[in-house]
């Protein structure tokens, strides 16, 4: 699933009422399309789901310069729309009428838990059709604190909507990885555990192996990251991150920009030597062999190299897990 993130920071207006400053829409147009055109070039013809919720108080530029953009090449497209049970009728509508136009199915995106869960799903399913009969559902629970809760949020949400249709695909999607570094060791690794891997496996066995529900995670991101606009950024420190069975391995250096002395080396160097470590398994343990290696000055890199080395692993590694027969 693509997320389209914001195009740049949105400020509140001056009124008082706490309502964003709408975006230039020429600038947001090309940037829309730009992005729509990025995704469809790297996703190529594989299922998937397009989500522009960042974006959608200008829906009539989403449909123009993401759903039609998208759907443009000539061997057409894989990638369905998304919409969901809280959002503006308009864009329930718009997007069953693109996922129509497509042929290839309408991703629902709710969220995993709350009130009138099941009244919301209901009335949002008569608007897009209720004889449509390729809906996706993306379970989303967010940010995933401890299995016991997510499952029990899981388990409710699915109790309430998991009969209103007959769902192509469960996707259980959710995030542990931690927001900020206020929880992470100074100059050090901490452990944090992949709650949202524990909950997909109780909630699937409890569900009795039904393979329509499939794995879904925010990777070594918080869930946050793609909806945040600067304004709501953290103080950046150095961080690697790694990804093993049951965990994430999350390193703390130094405070960006500080001029402090980089910790990257030793950092890397810890996670390298974890015995879950996979060497040379992907892009991502390459650049941390590199980086632990004291003999090669390498730079340690900045925060998106760190986000991106940090995604290369964890893909890499959730896709053989999920073929293991324990997965």
């Amino acid at each position: 699933m693509w997320t389209i993130p914001p195009r740049v920071e949105r400020k509140e207006s001056t009124d008082g009422g706490g309502d964003a400053v709408p975006d230039d829409a020429v600038l947001l147009a090309r940037y829309l399309a730009k992005t729509a055109g990025d995704i469809r070039t790297k996703h190529g013809l594989h299922p998937g789901w397009v989500d522009a919720r960042n974006a959608e108080d200008a829906l009539e530029l989403v449909v123009e310069h993401v759903w039609r953009e998208i759907c443009s090449g000539l061997l057409g497209c894989e990638l369905r729309p998304v919409t969901g049970p809280e959002r503006d009728p308009m864009q329930q509508g718009a997007a069953a009428e693109a996922a129509r136009e497509w042929g290839n199915g309408l991703g629902v995106r709710v969220p995993g838990g709350g009130d009138d869960l099941r009244d919301q799903c209901r009335r949002m399913l008569v608007r897009v059709g209720g004889d449509h009969e390729e809906l996706d559902l993306l379970l989303d629970l967010y940010e995933v604190g401890s299995a016991d809760e997510g499952v029990a949020r899981a388990l409710r949400a699915w109790r309430e909507i998991g009969t209103l249709a007959a769902w192509r695909t469960v996707v259980l999607l959710g995030g542990s990885f931690p927001w900020g570094a206020k929880q992470l060791k100074d100059h050090d690794l901490t452990v944090v555990p992949r709650a949202e891997w524990e909950v997909w496996r109780e909630v699937r066995h409890r569900l009795g192996g039904d393979s329509r529900v499939v794995y879904g995670d925010y990777s070594t991101i918080h869930p946050l990251s793609g909806d945040a606009p600067p304004t709501r950024w953290p103080r950046i420190y150095e961080k690697p991150r790694y990804t093993t069975a049951e965990n994430f391995l999350v390193g703390k250096g130094r405070l960006w920009g500080s001029g402090e002395e980089s910790r990257m080396q030793q950092l890397a160097a810890r996670i390298v030597g974890d015995p879950e470590f996979r060497r040379g398994s992907s892009a991502g343990e390459l650049w941390l062999q590199d980086q632990a290696d004291p003999d090669m000055p390498v730079s340690p890199g900045n925060p998106e190299v760190w986000v991106e080395k940090g995604h290369v692993q964890h893909i890499t590694f959730v896709a053989g897990q999920l073929r293991e027969p324990s997965g």
